[in-house]
């Protein structure tokens, strides 16, 4: 199995250098050069990065590579030396050296889907308290009885907030009846946006400390990436819940106050100078595209990613399952595993978590 992460050969990489040369292999029959930059565009911007409208081009092709210039996309305040630093650990990776460039894909994985990494890249409160330092909390409360996330009762405390910057959430679970006063927190959950108008998340456990997931057995939302997967740009209001409880927040009452809030967000987003367009709400599909198709590669992906026939790659990889895309069909029917391709890749590569949006035994931590 090759799983090094990287070699010392070659020239070091320079560590105040924020450009990277990213290998795009082609993952779906409709897959274009202009998708590709969309959904890295949307992908960065998820990160924090703002892009703002006129600033030079981020993104120069050179045949199926591109050079992304991270200083060209204005990222989140303070997260510079953060991005320097995994940049320089992608350069020194053996693809990088050998292929010219690190997968799109297993860039977004080490990045966006890697939630030690997307914390530090956003620039999330490092503990609970800071959270509480930056946003005050109203006392009332919100009690969701019926969730389609959690396995339990879930309690949300929400900010007052008159603009964007101010809104956030703290969600908790745990186990017990909020109703009979049972209810124990046992881990939390923060929604909050950053400059570019997109929404921040970050879990903690009890004690206030990041955590890179939340445990399945409280509820069923995962890594970061999958929160963005599932409210895409958007605050979800209570969607399942239909039991009020006294003393707190109605369901009718809450969703007014995501609406209103929402109201802010898209009175914010519009007055963004910036190359996001937050009108076309299907564009993140494509960021989204780009690791799923890396995390679920067919043949003919993983034969153009080891730049070999493909008759040769399907011999390699004989014995390995293979499986449907379950969300999105397009991606195809035939399709590996990201572990299983790895194992045999001809080059050593860094590894990668084997879940872009589940729990994973294995999580990359580059940037303590």
């Amino acid at each position: 199995m090759l799983s090094c992460a990287c070699t010392n050969n070659g020239p070091p990489a320079d560590a105040n250098d924020l450009t990277i040369n990213l290998r795009w292999i082609k993952g779906y029959a409709g897959e274009r050069k202009a998708t590709v930059e969309t959904g890295l565009m949307w992908a960065l911007s998820f990160l924090g990065a703002e892009f703002p409208d006129g600033a030079p081009n981020a993104f120069i092709w050179n045949d199926n590579v591109v050079t992304v210039d991270l200083d060209k996309v204005r990222l989140a305040d303070g997260t510079r030396p953060a991005w320097e630093k995994l940049l320089t650990v992608l350069k020194q990776s053996d693809e990088y050296r050998r292929m010219g460039g690190v997968d799109i894909g297993r860039f977004l994985m080490l990045s966006l889907c890697s939630p030690r990494h997307y914390f530090a890249l956003t620039g999330v409160a490092h503990d609970l308290r800071q959270v509480r330092q930056t946003h005050m909390f109203e006392g009332k409360q919100m009690a969701v009885v019926e969730s389609v996330i959690a396995r339990g009762n879930r309690l949300i405390e929400i900010s007052g907030a008159t603009q964007l910057p101010d809104i956030a959430f703290i969600g908790y679970e745990g186990t017990g009846s909020i109703r009979d006063g049972t209810f124990e927190r046992k881990e939390v959950e923060v929604v909050d946006f950053m400059k570019n108008g997109q929404l921040r998340f970050a879990l903690y456990d009890f004690g206030g400390n990041l955590k890179a997931s939340t445990t399945p057995s409280l509820t069923g939302a995962g890594k970061p990436a999958k929160c963005l997967w599932c409210h895409e740009i958007q605050l979800m209001s209570a969607l399942k819940n239909v039991s009020d409880v006294a003393g707190y927040h109605s369901t009718k009452e809450f969703d007014a106050i995501i609406a209103e809030r929402m109201r802010i967000v898209g009175r914010y987003r519009s007055g963004l100078r910036s190359k996001i367009d937050f009108s076309r709400t299907q564009d993140h599909t494509y960021a989204e595209w780009l690791y799923l198709t890396f995390t679920e590669p067919s043949v003919e992906r993983v034969a153009m990613e080891w730049n070999m026939p493909i008759e040769r790659a399907r011999q390699r990889l004989a014995g390995k399952p293979t499986h449907a895309q379950q969300e999105f069909a397009l991606l195809g029917k035939m399709l590996y595993r990201r572990q299983d391709v790895d194992e045999l890749s001809p080059y050593p590569v860094i590894k990668v978590a084997s879940d872009p949006r589940e729990p994973s035994a294995y999580e990359p931590d580059f940037l303590p």
